[in-house]
This record gives C-alpha cells, sequence and structure tokens, in this order.
C-alpha cells in the first residue's frame, strides 16, 4: 500500500492506495513538528493512524507537512513514521512542495495556500525555488482565515464595523469585549479563534464593509507574496485552501483588479496529489 499525507497544524488528511486506486481516506490531527513534540506526533500516529491499517502492508509513505521546511523537522517526522512502519520507504516535504504538486503538477508557476495560514513559492516544476517567508500570523499570514479574520475582529472592537456586524457577532459568538481579548492574549492557538471569524464573513459576504474586508486581505497577500515573484503577470498561479476556495470570486476581482490570471483552485491539495502519485 502507498500513503499519501497532506498535513497542516490543525488537521491531517491521509488517502490509502492499493493498485492506482484510492481505497480509502482518513483525517487525524495536524502533525506539525513545530507545534507537537515526538511523544505527540507518535500518539497520534498509533491512536488516530495506525487503527485503520493493521491488515496491510506499507511500502511507501509521501508526507507532505506544515513545519517540515528545516531538515530536522523533517527528520523528526521521518523518525515517528519509520518507528511504525519500518518496512516502508518514506519521503517527507514541506505542505509548500505538496500544493506545488498538487496545482502544478510538472509545470512551471506560482503556487499558493491560502488556508487558516497563507504561503507560495515559484516551483519549477519539480521543486521550490523561491519563497517568500510568510512570517506566520503575528507578522504576516496575509489573505489568510486567520488575516480575515483579525481585521474583521479589530473593526468590530475598535467601532469601525457597521452597527449590524458589531452586534450580530457579538450575539452570534456570545463573547464580550473582555472575553474576546481573553481569547486572544490568554488561550493557546489564538489564530484559531480568528480563522474560524472568517467564516463568519462568508456567512455575511454580501455585506458591503465585510467584503471590503476580505478583498483587502487578498489585495495585501498579492502585495506582499505574488508581486515580488518575478513575472508573476505572466506566470501560472494557482491556489490550494478553504480561503481561497470559498472566497474564490473576491480573489478573482482582487488578482483582475491588478492585472493577474487566476489558475485552477483546490480546496485541498489532497484532490491533485493523489492525481499526481496515480498515474
Amino acid at each position: 500500500m502507498k500513503i499519501l499525507a497532506d498535513s497542516g497544524s490543525t488537521k491531517t488528511s491521509w488517502a490509502f492506495i492499493e493498485n492506482d486506486k484510492v481505497i480509502s481516506t482518513k483525517n487525524t490531527s495536524g502533525f506539525n513538528p513545530y507545534y507537537y513534540d515526538d511523544e505527540i506526533l507518535l500518539e497520534i500516529i498509533d491512536n488516530e493512524l495506525l487503527p485503520k491499517l493493521k491488515d496491510y502492508f506499507i511500502a511507501e509513505i509521501y508526507f507532505y507537512g506544515a513545519g517540515c521546511s528545516t531538515k530536522e523537522n523533517c527528520l523528526r517526522v521521518k523518525n515517528a513514521l519509520s518507528s511504525r512502519f519500518k518496512n516502508a520507504t518514506i519521503l517527507i516535504n514541506h505542505d509548500l512542495a505538496g500544493a506545488a504538486t498538487a496545482l502544478l503538477k510538472n509545470q512551471k508557476g506560482i503556487a499558493c495556500i491560502l488556508g487558516t495560514g497563507s504561503n507560495s513559492c515559484l516551483w519549477d516544476g519539480k521543486s521550490v525555488i523561491s519563497n517568500v517567508p510568510s512570517l506566520g500570523y503575528m507578522l504576516g499570514d496575509e489573505g489568510s482565515g486567520t488575516y480575515i479574520g483579525m481585521k474583521i475582529l479589530k473593526g468590530i472592537l475598535e467601532n469601525k464595523a457597521p452597527k449590524e456586524i458589531h452586534d450580530k457577532f457579538l450575539k452570534e459568538s456570545g463573547l464580550t469585549f473582555e472575553k474576546i481579548l481573553n481569547k486572544i492574549y490568554d488561550e493557546h492557538q489564538p489564530n484559531r479563534f480568528f480563522a474560524n471569524i472568517s467564516m463568519f464573513a462568508g456567512k455575511n459576504i454580501t455585506n458591503t464593509w465585510i467584503r471590503k474586508q476580505v478583498l483587502d486581505s487578498f489585495d495585501d497577500f498579492i502585495t506582499n507574496q505574488i508581486s515580488h515573484y518575478p513575472n508573476y503577470k505572466s506566470s501560472h498561479i494557482c491556489f490550494t485552501g478553504s480561503v481561497a476556495y470559498y472566497f474564490k470570486d473576491i480573489l478573482y476581482e482582487s488578482l483582475t483588479i491588478k492585472g493577474i490570471g487566476m489558475g485552477i483552485i483546490l480546496k485541498e491539495p489532497m484532490e491533485g496529489l493523489i492525481e499526481f502519485h496515480t498515474p
């Protein structure tokens, strides 16, 4: 059996392939080595993945993961997997390489991730040759669900949002000013809280102010990420991630205004990874 994995910080998507056909899929917890120590990585494998695979011989594992941008982190993930799949050939790569493989295959172009976080890279058809650092949600992540959520929440807290949006958010969330600040500064991983607010944006996207926050977020992504690559206006630019997928009309508008074409959009990279790894 061949296993494909596309891992983010909150979720890992697995596809199990036999004779070039997907026989099953599964989601587990995220597998980001920046967030979890080796013991937690093994617990995820043992408790969430292995019960699904007890009757199969695993020959190959292709793992594309957030946080697998350094040799040290790649080795940690590989060691965790090889300790449980001792006979498998295991290849570890960054989630950017996974996104580019899924979107562009062997074509040259720019691959972009717009999900909870954001990132991009220049792809030569085989590997990532350039990457503008995204810097994470505190300093970057433009165009992501977290970034959109932060913009909207800031507008609400500063009373810059329309009253109807201000009141609707507080009513639906059940939060007060003090509770919001507690979630931001006292709780673990506030980026998830911000990203969830992007769902509120999706439900209220017909509101002019909400729509502008999303459009401005994509403008910032283009300015701080895409425009730094050479010949970007003539490049093949593709996107993956829930934010790109659900707000694709606004993303298209943002790109068009700046004279940039838009290629394919995949909600998740796994669809394209399966296509690439099952010729």
